[in-house]
């Protein structure tokens, strides 16, 4: 968060870096949810909309980080208008049209979020799908109910959350074992 990329206003680095924010301020939303994300989705403080992956409705209140990011965005008051610049309503009409640009652009946001990575020295390609990771673990890791974390995911069943948050716990036992030595 702290990094300083007031200088890449023009490049997606900066966007790349908001946008991992953005997943992790708001309960690991996932890149394609964010890239259809309107104005319409906001009501009383909170972003409402259903989960592309699972239909699932959502429900979460929009934080400062958040809201920060988004207005940083904000170029229309028009409701039905995305919040974020990924599509663009009277380009991107199809549902084809919309899958390839959301393509498009997350292999770049991927691909400028593991160059700022590497320059943090961090020792895991960083990625969209991290940001959603670390809210999950975080959570975990505070001790919040997992059904809890499951529902805030998004997730169809808690199965799918314990199998999510299992697959972080590996790296933490192997920190732990060197310890054994």
């Amino acid at each position: 968060m702290a990094i300083d990329l007031n200088n890449d206003k023009l490049s997606y680095r900066r966007f790349a870096r908001d946008i991992f924010l953005f997943s992790y301020f708001m309960a690991g939303i996932n890149f394609r949810d964010i890239a259809c994300l309107k104005y319409s989705d906001i009501q009383n403080g909170r972003l409402m909309y259903a989960r592309h992956k699972t239909r699932k409705a959502m429900n979460c209140r929009i934080c400062e980080g958040a809201q920060t990011i988004m207005s940083r965005y904000s170029k229309s008051s028009n409701t039905d208008d995305y919040i974020f610049p990924i599509l663009n309503k009277q380009v991107h009409k199809t549902e084809r049209l919309r899958n390839d640009r959301i393509r498009k652009v997350l292999k770049i946001v991927n691909r400028e979020l593991k160059k700022l990575g590497q320059e943090l020295n961090l020792n895991i390609p960083l990625t969209t799908y991290v940001a959603r990771h670390s809210y999950a673990s975080v959570l975990k890791h505070a001790g919040v109910d997992i059904s809890l974390i499951s529902q805030s995911l998004g997730h169809s069943d808690i199965t799918t959350t314990q199998i999510y948050l299992d697959s972080f716990g590996n790296s933490r036992i192997d920190e732990a074992m060197t310890n054994l030595i």
